[in-house]
């Protein structure tokens, strides 16, 4: 199986994988274990800490039995209203629990009930502004109104403040026109997804006569006793309550306009002294004004809801900041006993109490499962009293810690990246395959980090599942391929190499490891400079014409020095000097063949382009040559069938670097510092430069560099260029980076081969010297630059 089509294949069956859970997942299928995964990472970052001052005072069991069965008698909260507001001087009271109407029945005791709501509606009007009271879309149906108080989501298309219903709330006599501030105690269940409670709407807009019609119908029920059959009556822009005498008790405005906010939200604007007039209203967020200055800005969710970002559970065997309701109630009667009787140090031990509830937010609520308000939260599995939810959303407007979610264009991508980056690294062979692995964890371990100290939520469950099943079907593929590709060379080549050698090669992937001789010779690498570009523009067959023309004379140019053929590579020739016969001076032949076969490249550009037939390509066609001198391992590699006379060693290696390098440099022929000595040593004429001190990438040792000019070459310019060049050079391996810049940025308009080369030595120093100015240079600079490709 080719290469090529093997890798379509591969990517074919990674699309196909994060197709299919891109699906799962745009259809909600997976939601909640999406959830689910959620909850680990809050489990993972712990519960926060937080500035806000927030007490619960918990409706208990203790409570219930202490206020009696239900309905309970509201004065019992107006007493707990004045005690929290009063020597408890609590900074604000959230009442998680809707004072809605009294329901009919024989047993209801309806003087009690209007004097338990004149109660409580007189502790409202005493702290009407360090009051919440919660209000419910409960889906009841309004009495005066006739509609199911529904939640009105503006997601839902058909949101209205002109059509929007009331919600299940307090009426008169607890609350009044303007006299009362109501929070909403709803759950975006559907934007939850799950059992643990999210979201919640964040605020519903009224624009109606809904809110008079509400209190007017608790002002009939309040009034209804003393009156000749009352009626509620709308009289031009008013809402009147009267009777068949025309006594008229009450009226309120017909159209009022209100925005009633989640009641963690209403409970903040309390506590900070603010109204919902500091609140302004968009598509995406809530922003909160103080004396003129952006004070929070909540995000927003669907244009209406908000996310919590959980800062703590619920405590399920109470803690320092839960006061059972009825412990409340009894310290509150046994203060106003105390201090009927003159009782000074009862009084001072009690008011001590309540100095607990000083300066704090509190939140009311019911916390005894049989009341039924209750559900998990990220740390709690098991149902919990839901007044939680509503304190967690202040703590997250005051530490103004809101939940960023990756969006679904942001998902895609992370889906589609890391499955495609997983799955090319599981594609290699061997221990890199291990990197996929380590990728995976280190986004899931990613997914969790970026929770707990950003508050960003990214997708856990459909990149990780994405990116295993293509893992799988790649790896698969690729072993399958593996085998038949074994079983193929195999039998291809069993015919002409040992059979013991073929499957050495096959199962261990790698050469046979035979001997050599050691010794000292001369390696030079050539390369055709842009052949990829070149092989394009011709047909195969005037390719293959010009690479043989091409490298016949380039060969007999070495062979004439004396120079052993290693190999061709396509364009690339492989040459030694000293072997397999010996020469003292290896060194001096290879520089000349290298400034010859420069000398018979340029004559074959002007043959070429006198006989008109090739593109200007071919007549542009350069070579880039390197060399080293050093020792290496010469000699038959290979089996005893079947071998390759080559050289080996890093000496070798080296001198490819030095072709590579000349490309990074800009010049044609690149040799080291002891080639060039050996060949001088040996009284060889070469035009010649100090290029560079460097450290070739594979090795720890700097070496010199130096370029060779071929008689063309040496003009008036070049030696100018050579003269200043070096003497910048001097100065940069001082570190004198301005000095050396100044003399790089000289030398640059004399390179002989600026007008073709990519680049040149002077452009390349320059920008280094100018890139160490700016950061500082190398720490303890030796001169030597490390080259960090080959």
């Amino acid at each position: 199986m080719k290469i090529s089509k093997q890798l379509l294949m591969s990517l074919g069956l990674i699309a196909l994988s994060v197709t299919i859970w891109l699906l799962l997942m745009l259809s909600g299928v997976l939601n909640g274990l999406e959830q689910e995964t959620l909850r680990w990472r809050y489990l993972a970052r712990g519960e926060l800490e937080s500035t806000a001052p927030i007490v619960y005072v918990d409706l208990d069991a203790e409570t219930v039995s202490y206020m009696g069965d239900r309905p309970w008698d509201r004065r019992e909260f107006g007493v707990l209203l004045y005690a929290l507001l009063g020597p408890g001087a609590a900074q604000a009271v959230s009442v998680d629990i809707i004072f809605s109407k009294f329901g009919g029945g024989s047993l209801l005791d309806w003087d009690r009930a209007r004097e338990g709501d004149a109660y409580l509606g007189r502790a409202v009007k005493a702290y009407a502004d360090r009051v919440v009271l919660a209000a419910a879309y409960t889906g009841a149906i309004q009495a005066l109104t006739e509609e199911a108080s529904e939640l009105p989501l503006i997601r839902n298309g058909v949101y209205d403040p002109e059509l929007s219903p009331f919600p299940e709330a307090p009426t008169y006599p607890i609350i009044d026109f303007e006299l009362g501030r109501l929070g909403l105690a709803n759950v975006d269940e559907a934007l939850s997804g799950g059992v643990v409670p999210y979201y919640v709407p964040g605020f519903v807009e009224l624009n109606s006569p809904r809110y008079s019609f509400h209190l007017m119908d608790g002002v009939l029920r309040d009034k209804a006793h003393f009156m000749n059959e009352p009626y509620i009556d709308v009289v031009g822009d008013v809402v009147v309550l009267t009777d068949l005498d025309g006594f008229e008790v009450k009226h309120y405005p017909k159209q009022h306009e209100m925005t009633i906010f989640t009641l963690g939200l209403e409970t903040f604007l309390i506590a900070h002294g603010l109204n919902e007039d500091a609140v302004e209203i968009s598509a995406e967020a809530l922003t909160i004004r103080r004396d003129g200055e952006i004070f929070r800005r909540i995000p927003l969710v669907e244009q209406q809801s908000i996310e919590v970002n959980w800062f703590e559970g619920w405590e399920i065997s109470g803690g320092q900041n839960h006061v059972s309701m009825q412990t409340v109630l009894r310290k509150a009667d046994a203060l106003s006993d105390a201090a009927a009787a003159g009782e000074a140090a009862q009084v001072a031990e009690l008011e001590a109490w309540f100095a607990r509830f000083q300066g704090k937010v509190v939140f009311v609520g019911p916390v005894d499962p049989q009341l039924k308000d209750i559900s998990p939260t990220p740390f709690n599995r098991e149902p919990v009293p839901k007044v939680g939810l509503h304190a967690n959303l202040y703590h997250t407007i005051q530490n103004e810690a809101y939940i960023t979610r990756a969006g679904h264009v942001s998902c895609v991508a992370i889906v589609c990246m890391l499955t495609l980056s997983v799955s090319l690294l599981a594609y290699n062979s061997g221990a890199r395959r291990m990197f996929s692995l380590l990728l995976l964890l280190a986004y899931g371990g990613g997914v969790f980090v970026a929770f707990a100290l950003f508050n960003w939520i990214l997708p856990l469950l459909v990149p990780i599942g994405s990116s295993l099943t293509a893992i799988v079907s790649v790896v698969l593929l690729k072993l399958g391929s593996e085998e038949w590709q074994r079983r193929r060379i195999k039998a291809l080549f069993g015919a002409y190499v040992a059979p013991k050698l073929v499957d050495e090669m096959v199962e261990s992937k790698r050469d046979p490891q035979l001997g050599g001789t050691d010794t000292e010779i001369t390696a030079l690498f050539s390369d055709v400079e842009g052949f990829s570009a070149l092989s394009e523009e011709l047909s195969p067959h005037q390719l293959v014409s010009l690479m043989n023309e091409y490298l016949g004379a380039m060969t007999e140019v070495f062979q004439l020095q004396s120079g052993t053929l290693d190999k061709y590579i396509g364009d690339a020739i492989v040459t030694m000097f000293g072997m397999p016969v010996p020469v003292k001076d290896h060194a001096s032949r290879a520089c000349v063949s290298a400034v010859q076969m420069q000398e018979c490249h340029a004559a074959l550009r002007v043959k070429w382009a006198e006989s008109g037939q090739w593109p200007e390509s071919v007549l542009s066609m350069r070579t880039r040559i390197g060399v080293n001198t050093g020792r290496a391992v010469i000699g038959n590699m290979g089996s005893e069938m079947r071998f390759n006379y080559t050289m080996m060693g890093d000496s070798v290696n080296l001198a490819a670097r030095c072709e590579s390098g000349a490309k990074i440099y800009g010049v044609y022929t690149m040799v080291t510092e002891t080639t060039l000595k050996a060949a001088l040593v040996e009284g060889t004429a070469l035009n010649y430069r100090k290029l560079d001190r460097v450290v070739v990438k594979g090795r720890r040792q700097p070496v010199e560099m130096y370029e060779l000019w071929e008689d063309s070459v040496v003009t008036a310019q070049s030696a100018a260029c050579k003269a200043t060049y070096e003497a910048a050079l001097l100065d940069y391996f001082k570190g004198d980076w301005e000095a050396a810049l100044k003399g790089f940025e000289a030398s640059e308009l004399d390179e002989p081969f600026r007008n073709f080369a990519p680049t040149t030595p002077s452009t390349l120093l320059a920008a280094r010297c100018r890139e160490f100015l700016r950061s500082g240079g190398p720490a303890n600079w030796d001169g030597a630059y490390v080259m960090t490709s080959k």
